[in-house]
């Protein structure tokens, strides 16, 4: 007779499979949260969802989507002029050119680091690292989830946070921090999860079976988990949530990979990752915001070097597929929530790295280095005017000439959270006061490293 273990992975497997950043949550975490907002905030509400792209270790922006000719570039790039200030190479991304109609890029984004672990760290949390308080600090993307729980559907099962690959970027899948641990990332590994068992009728009833023989354990306990602490009541949250969501038959359904979407995704980790996000968004089983890791743009040696297994032509041509298949399906699928709308109309997509990279001829070893002063970022949907080119650098892409918004300072990564928030109806200028260390916690932090910033919304990206 076989059993769920004979059906499913082992322990080892789920964790090469996905897992939750929940381990790292904050064992003094609070509940409710004390909130207060100055109320200057108007939230767009433009979007349900929000899929952020991190092209992980930084592309070089001068030789994407800011394109300036430099020492070292090599000749077959076939650069076009696409419209007035907008140079692309048609050799590195031959599907996004036909794209561009539906995207803005923002060219003028400014980093506060310049090393990746705290650069993606930023990313994922939208503030600077700091040891002091770093276990209290949610990802983003739990914030999203404990502010989007209170419009859950009974029939949402599927995470409100989603992300792929994010166990190859160099912080791993943060926690929730101050938060409840149900508040975090599922993080799925897109090359198991593709190997893994398949999720059918008789494993469903096996795991109803295990589940009712858990539930007399706990009746005939007398006692609920949640009483031998918060952790327990954490690990209760995830099995509660986990029962319901792998009994979902729209859960296994959004797994289901053709080989037509591999063909025009291109095969990859990465386009798994792109074709799962969609697939989930479709089934609308819950999930808001989608955080895709698409790692190794850190080119500091033979960028251009065809002979070596990782180069700058190499990543843009998983890139220039997968993030062009996902806007083509997403702008070809109707909403479950609105059939007069698309999934691109309801989702807001965010593709950016954690910095730009050094400008000028290549370095000694043919390369290119970090380089934080001046980086873009690509946008579409939920309501993003398309066919626009915001802000400019110099000649070498070095210096920020025009900041491409209603600020004279250049955008910072808190503007993208800014952003995101708003697109999806939080007010960003949200307070927790009542964290466990005391210290109050802004949404979209506006203590930079030298003074106050800015923390706006970038509204210029709507036209």
């Amino acid at each position: 007779m076989k059993t769920v273990g004979d059906l499913f992975p082992t322990r080892r497997e789920l964790l090469q499979w996905g897992g939750l950043g929940l381990l790292g949550a904050s064992a003094q975490g609070v509940w409710p949260l004390r909130a207060s907002t100055g109320g200057k905030a108007r939230p767009r509400g433009s979007a349900r969802n929000v899929i952020f792209y991190e092209i992980s270790g930084a592309i070089s922006h001068i030789e994407s989507f800011d394109f300036k000719e430099s020492a070292g570039m090599p000749k077959d790039l076939e650069v076009r002029k696409v419209r007035d200030d907008l140079y692309l190479s048609h050799l590195l991304f031959p599907r996004l050119e036909q794209h561009l109609d539906e995207v803005c890029i923002l060219r003028s984004l400014l980093s506060h680091e310049e090393v990746h672990f705290r650069g993606q760290y930023y990313v994922q949390t939208g503030r600077q690292l700091n040891l002091a308080f770093a276990r209290e600090i949610p990802a983003i993307g739990s914030v999203i989830a404990s502010e989007m729980e209170g419009r859950r559907r009974p029939a949402d099962t599927f995470p409100i946070y989603l992300s792929f690959n994010l166990e190859k970027g160099f912080p791993g899948a943060l926690s929730t921090g101050f938060l409840p641990p149900r508040f975090s990332v599922v993080d799925i590994n897109p090359e198991s999860v593709t190997r893994g068992a398949r999720l059918d009728g008789k494993a469903v009833e096996l795991i109803e079976e295990r589940w009712r023989l858990l539930k007399k354990l706990r009746d005939a306990q007398g006692r609920p988990p949640s009483v031998y602490g918060k952790e327990m009541a954490g690990y209760e949250d995830f099995y509660e949530t986990a029962h319901r969501l792998l009994t979902d038959g729209r859960w296994p359904a959004a797994f289901q990979i053709t080989e037509e979407d591999r063909k025009r995704y291109g095969n990859t980790s990465v386009a798994v990752s792109c074709i799962l996000a969609r697939n989930v968004l479709e089934q609308d089983g819950g999930t808001h915001y989608i955080h895709i890791c698409h790692p190794g743009w850190d080119h500091h040696v033979n960028i251009w070097n065809r002979a070596v297994s990782n180069n700058h032509y190499k990543l843009c041509a998983e890139f220039d597929p997968a993030f062009s298949s996902l806007l083509e399906d997403l702008a070809a699928t109707r909403s479950n929530a609105d059939p007069a709308k698309t999934l691109l109309d309801e989702t807001l997509v965010v593709a950016m790295s954690e910095f730009g990279r050094t400008v000028g001829p290549l370095n000694n070893m043919l390369g290119r280095d970090h380089y934080n002063k001046c980086f873009p970022a690509l946008f579409a949907g939920a309501g993003v005017k398309g066919g626009v080119v915001l802000a400019a650098t110099d000649k070498e892409g070095a210096k920020c000439t025009d900041t491409g918004w209603s600020r004279k300072e250049q955008p910072r990564i808190e503007n993208i959270v800014a952003t995101m928030y708003s697109a999806l109806g939080i007010d960003w200028n949200k307070e927790i006061r009542n964290t466990p260390s005391g210290r109050a916690y802004p949404y979209v932090d506006p203590l930079g490293p030298n003074g106050y910033i800015p923390t706006d919304d970038i509204m210029s990206i709507y036209g």
